[in-house]
């Protein structure tokens, strides 16, 4: 293990806050819609007191599109320009198998920051047409035919998000069909119970009355009869098919893949994704006052550090873009002391603020996109959403906390807890976990946990700045402090260490849940029972009424 010095912060403006909870340079960061932005490098700047509590990517500025750029389509270069960006990698269920040489991220990360430009150039243009979203598109595919600016524009989101264009001709009639804020959940019948528990956990414990849209695949997927049942169960649930939305010719969604077109396809301006078998501690909703979120527009939540020593996703991520924001420098996985750095089972993410991010994360979970390359340098979806951000160039926050632990002690061990991954707010309370209601379900040990204690995965202290795994990192920083050896740094304790076998953590402080938190947690489990029995019976084809239970005092 190396040891790095904490490192100089890029610059914040303490102006920027205005005492409400949201940042003036996060509203300006978005002005009226139809206006242009034109920012110099890195303009997006959010309140010092921030960095106490989060982690913040800074993006470079990708600069505005300009009537040159558009004079510039007419010339060699411009020819040039298009014949690269506007390549299509493959067609409708075209087999890729083997090939994974089609799928360019270099290229790919290019063309989005280009069409990032030309969106920001292009909407004021259709805000300014007459009509509704239908008559809209049809009059800017008409302007297309006389604006190389708006073909170019057309033809390359078609080309990287071909998903979108499905009963409609550009992005905007999606992106201005969003309102409101809400949950989304992922559900096919393998997840079914786990979804009925988590959310009459949100509705009848918590009292949360945020709507809830439960995402499938189609009725093979998710059950038509399940489908039912989730309708009935509570007040404001929406049960969609995401094909119905989205083209899956293009997406072919499978498993994780689904999450971040959800997402898309949720009709919620601010949504929070949350996985099947997450539980909250807190209503969900304080979530969308967090500092970070309303900051940035995007808040995402560490995974615990695992696996040390692990370098592809950092090597990939700086081959396929030179143009990185302030985080990942900063972050373990490029510091070699983690595989892993995000954890997506709780993703909130402004999509009047932040539509391109998304989109950039979606197509970094597009069938062969994922299959070929994001899915095997990474664990599934997790680092695809900050990741994509970094691609696109868009901002995003970090809870300053990593995964730690919610459960019981270890019987050898009581300085030890074990249980499920746990996430806490931006206080230092504890505020969901992931993983269930078991004590080690990876290892197959399915009896229920005693929820009574917790411990923090670390994250606060300075030291996550200073270690290093990185030899020729190591040489730098002691040349920068005139050191001649790591011994002469300063180290702070290290955060708590994971046994990944058992899910225990240990070395740092045991605390108790208090009597509310210990109620919730092991009163899910009541809920968790029903909602087992009601899913065995269905699939021996009962048709069930949900509201035949009990389902706040479940025990």
């Amino acid at each position: 293990m190396f040891a790095i010095a904490l490192r100089h912060q890029p610059a914040f403006d303490s102006d920027s806050w205005n005492g409400s909870g949201k940042s003036r340079q996060y509203q300006d960061r978005f002005p009226a819609e139809g206006s242009l932005q034109k920012q110099p490098l890195r303009s997006f700047k959010v309140p010092d007191s921030l960095h106490l509590t989060h982690d913040v990517a800074i993006p470079h500025d990708v600069p505005a599109w300009t009537q040159e750029d558009t004079e510039l389509l007419d010339t060699t270069i411009g020819y040039n320009l298009k014949t690269q960006m506007l390549k299509q990698e493959y067609g409708k269920k075209e087999d890729l198998t083997g090939h994974r040489e089609r799928i360019n991220f270099s290229e790919l990360s290019r063309a989005e920051r280009l069409y990032k430009a030309l969106w920001n150039h292009v909407y004021p243009i259709y805000q300014e047409l007459p009509g509704r979203d239908r008559e809209r598109e049809k009059a800017l595919v008409q302007l297309a035919k006389t604006r190389p600016d708006i073909d170019f524009f057309l033809r390359l989101e078609k080309r990287l998000f071909p998903w979108i264009h499905f009963a409609r001709q550009s992005s905007f009639s999606l992106y201005r069909s969003y309102s409101g804020r809400g949950l989304v959940f992922c559900a096919g019948n393998g997840q079914f119970e786990f979804v009925v528990t988590s959310i009459q956990a949100i509705r009848n414990r918590l009292k949360s009355t945020l709507p809830i849209q439960v995402f499938h695949m189609g009725d093979n997927d998710l059950s038509p009869g399940r489908q039912v049942y989730l309708r009935a169960m509570e007040a404001n649930i929406e049960v969609i098919d995401v094909t119905q939305i989205l083209d899956n010719d293009y997406m072919q969604l499978g498993g994780w893949s689904i999450k971040p077109f959800a997402m898309l396809a949720s009709s919620f301006e601010e949504v929070m994704f949350v996985d099947a078998d997450a539980y909250f501690l807190q209503d969900p909703v304080v979530l969308f006052d967090d500092p970070g979120y309303q900051a940035a527009g995007a808040l995402f939540f560490y995974d615990r550090t695992l696996f040390p020593n692990y370098g592809d996703g950092a090597d990939w991520l700086k081959s396929v873009t030179p143009m990185l924001s302030s985080f990942p420098p900063q972050s373990r996985m490029f510091r070699r002391l983690s595989a892993h750095e995000q954890e997506s089972g709780v993703v909130l993410i402004n999509k009047k603020a932040r539509f391109l991010g998304l989109l950039a994360t979606c197509k970094s979970n597009g069938k062969w996109e994922r299959d070929l390359v994001s899915y095997k340098v990474f664990h599934g979806d997790k680092e695809t959403f900050w990741t994509g951000f970094e691609l696109i160039q868009e901002p995003y926050v970090f809870m300053r906390n990593y995964g730690g632990v919610i459960g019981e002690l270890r019987p050898d061990n009581d300085q030890s807890v074990c249980g499920a991954q746990l996430h806490e707010d931006f206080r230092g309370r504890p505020l969901w976990w992931n993983g269930g209601l078991y004590r080690n379900k990876n290892e197959g040990i399915t009896r229920y946990l005693t929820f009574g204690y917790w411990m923090s995965g670390g994250g606060h202290q300075k030291h996550r700045e200073r270690y290093t795994n990185d030899p020729e990192e190591m040489k730098e920083v002691l040349s920068e402090l005139g050191l001649h050896s790591q011994d002469q740094l300063r180290l702070e304790p290290k955060d708590a260490e994971w046994d990944f076998k058992e899910s225990c953590l240990a070395g740092a402080r045991v605390n108790s849940l208090t009597q509310r938190e210990k109620d919730l947690a092991n009163g899910y489990i009541g809920i968790d029972r029903i909602a087992r029995e009601d899913s065995r019976k269905m699939d021996a084809g009962e048709a069930l009424d949900p509201n035949v239970h009990d389902w706040d005092n479940a025990k």
